[in-house]
Formats: structure tokens, C-alpha cells, sequence
């Protein structure tokens, strides 16, 4: 091999890993912020409104579907292949969406404490996602959604709400801003 190839193939490693990054910040930080905004409106508008559905807040889940979809699928047609390790993450990721709809759709059955299921489902993910990608502060981002999962189940519905933008902006946004500035 020559000395050009050798180079070639390092640049092309180095862009591929930057682009991972890149990925991976992005939907990190969409939903991040989705999941941050929607549970503290609910929140809000649970404590201090008489409106009789708070729960609609969740509605923006269904943007960030629509996004993340878009997003993806410009990612495909772009890239002409997809790493082995990328398709684990990628696939570990439609197993959580899976699990959560399945969760959603069942919710009425385990009175509504969905909260620290669908944490202790999106740890698994990162956590997943931060080992892949050997990217640490995901790893620390999915132990405190552990953490914080666990604490859940002990409090009242509405610190559980309330929880849920600390428990996202330590578990996703940190890391993923972190990620972004990687690039």
C-alpha cells in the first residue's frame, strides 16, 4: 500500500468518526430539548393552569419524530454505506422507539408512571450509543438516567415531571453539546 493510500483511507476513518459525532450530537440535542420542553410544560401548565390536558405538551414528541425521520433519511441517501457499529446504534435506537410506543400505548395499564420506564429504556440506548461511539460522557449521562429513573419511581407524579428536564439536560444535552463540539 502506498503512502497516499494509507493517508487516504486515515482521512476518510477521521471523517467517518466525525460524522458519527455529528449524527449523534444532532438527535441528542433535538430531543433533548423536546423531551426538556414538553415535561416542563406539562409540568407548568399541570401545577399552575386549570387546563384539563397538560399531557398535550407531549405533542411536540411527534415534530421531533417527524425530524428525526427527515434527518435520517438525508443521512442515508448521503452516506453509500453504514458501518457495522453504526447500524448497532441505529438499530438499538428503533428498539427504544419500539418500546416507547408500545409504552405509550399501554400507559393506561400501569397508571400513567411512564417516566422513569421510558428513562431507564433511553439509559439503555445511550448507554449503548455512548460505549459504541467510546464517548464518556454519554456513558455518565445514562448512569444518572439510571439514577434518576430509579428515584422516580418513589416520587410523586409531579416532581416526576419535574424531573425530567434535569434528568434530560444531564443525560442528552450535556453530552450532546459536548458531542457537537467534537466536530
Amino acid at each position: 500500500m502506498t503512502p497516499e493510500k494509507s493517508f487516504q483511507i486515515i482521512t476518510e476513518m477521521i471523517s467517518d468518526t466525525r460524522e458519527k459525532f455529528h449524527q449523534q450530537a444532532f438527535f441528542l440535542l433535538l430531543w433533548g430539548w423536546i423531551v426538556a420542553i414538553a415535561g416542563l410544560t406539562h409540568y407548568l401548565v399541570a401545577e399552575f393552569t386549570t387546563f384539563a390536558h397538560p399531557y398535550y405538551a407531549w405533542g411536540l414528541v411527534i415534530v421531533g419524530i417527524i425530524v428525526s425521520a427527515i434527518h435520517g433519511y438525508n443521512i442515508g441517501k448521503r452516506k453509500q454505506y453504514k458501518s457495522h457499529l453504526e447500524r448497532i446504534v441505529m438499530f438499538v435506537w428503533i428498539a427504544f422507539l419500539i418500546s416507547y410506543f408500545v409504552l405509550i400505548f399501554h400507559m393506561e395499564k400501569i397508571n400513567y408512571q411512564v417516566t422513569p420506564l421510558i428513562f431507564l429504556m433511553a439509559a439503555i440506548a445511550t448507554f449503548t450509543s455512548g460505549i459504541i461511539l467510546k464517548f464518556k460522557p454519554l456513558i455518565y449521562g445514562a448512569l444518572f438516567m439510571w439514577v434518576m429513573a430509579f428515584a422516580q419511581f418513589y416520587l410523586p407524579y409531579n416532581y416526576q415531571l419535574l424531573s425530567i428536564p434535569v434528568t434530560i439536560t444531564i443525560g442528552y444535552l450535556i453530552p450532546g453539546y459536548m458531542l457537537k463540539a467534537k466536530e
